[in-house]
């Protein structure tokens, strides 16, 4: 009997090789490579290292350490603006490449001041440094396979977030804010809980949900007290409040 095979369907063919929303083409075909500039920008935590360069790669500034503070942004975005008509360069765009969240001050800075943004992976980074440069990482490398990246389409263009996602961004920082500090004030109630009543906090296999254990440290001013009240007099205290306990 014979059997038939279903064909797997293809693919459409895309428009272009580039990922859509890094296609910079038609911009650079409008102006001219040699007037298209792009601006690649290395992040770390505290400062970042930047250069300029047209499409070409013709470095107009070479690779320059920015401060993350207003005056060293301030600066950047200046000399930017002195070298772009300076050079003839007639469109520009800033290529960042995405470091955890070190990235936003620059990325937020140069948004404000009027340049396109665009991001880099990292993965996209690494493989555009190790064919010219393998086994060798520096800020300078990092920068140069930034401008390959951005030349072949990898610096993405971000869609922006609703009103709703920004909500939601907002409440998870602050839900994880909240765990922090809860855990840093039970770790305190904790330390004070041993020194007042030592070995007390060890009786409860889940100390915070007890309300046994709250109420005899409300009504008992010390770990004598406990022990004179007896078996007795801590039952009748518990009773007395209501509050539900095992006797062993």
């Amino acid at each position: 009997m014979a059997t038939t095979r279903s064909r797997k369907r293809s693919r459409p063919r895309p428009e272009v090789l580039q990922k859509p929303s890094g296609v910079i083409h038609p911009r650079v075909q409008n102006v001219g490579p040699e007037h298209f500039g792009i601006v690649s920008v290395d992040c770390a935590k505290a400062r970042s290292k930047w250069m300029l360069a047209d499409f070409y790669g013709n470095v107009i500034i070479p690779p320059t350490i920015v401060e993350h503070n207003r005056a060293g942004l301030d600066a950047m975005i200046a000399q930017i603006r002195q070298a772009l008509p300076g050079h003839a360069l007639q469109d520009c765009l800033v290529a960042v490449e995405r470091t955890g969240r070190y990235h936003r001050p620059v990325q937020r800075a140069l948004t404000a001041a009027g340049f396109e943004v665009r991001i880099v992976h990292p993965f996209a980074t690494k493989q555009f440094r190790q064919p010219s440069d393998p086994g060798y990482k520096t800020d300078d490398t990092d920068l140069a396979a930034i401008h390959r990246a951005a030349v072949n389409g990898f610096a993405l263009l971000e869609s922006g977030l609703d009103d709703t996602w920004k909500i939601l961004q907002l409440l998870i920082r602050h839900r994880r804010d909240l765990v922090f500090k809860t855990s840093l004030v039970c770790c305190q109630i904790r330390e004070h809980l041993e020194a007042a009543f030592p070995g007390f906090a060890a009786c409860f296999d889940k100390l915070w949900e007890r309300a046994c254990a709250w109420h005899l440290v409300q009504h008992f001013a010390g770990a004598q007290e406990l022990l004179a009240a007896g078996l007795i007099g801590l039952c009748r205290s518990l009773d007395a409040a209501k509050v539900r306990y095992q006797t062993p």
